[in-house]
């Protein structure tokens, strides 16, 4: 059984949009200029099309990086 990790990956690999997570205290900046509120300890999320301007809007805060998986595959994962 995958993890939900794994699952992601799996999910995103042909991709050219490519998952994204972070704590929040390491991206305070893009929280505060994309309008959410930064929790230090909690986890965001995005898909970005890294070398390019491309990508979602961050998502969170998550308690966990596997709920940051979880939840970009259930909003850009394809059924």
């Amino acid at each position: 059984m995958k993890n939900s990790i794994e699952v992601m990956k799996e999910t995103f690999k042909e991709s050219f949009m490519q998952p994204q997570c972070y704590k929040g205290e390491d991206i305070e900046f893009e929280l505060l200029h994309s309008g959410l509120d930064v929790e230090s300890d909690s986890y965001y999320c995005r898909l970005s099309a890294n070398g390019y301007l491309d990508c979602t809007e961050w998502h969170g805060p998550f308690d966990t990086i596997e709920e940051c998986a979880e939840h970009l595959v259930e909003i850009y994962g394809d059924s």
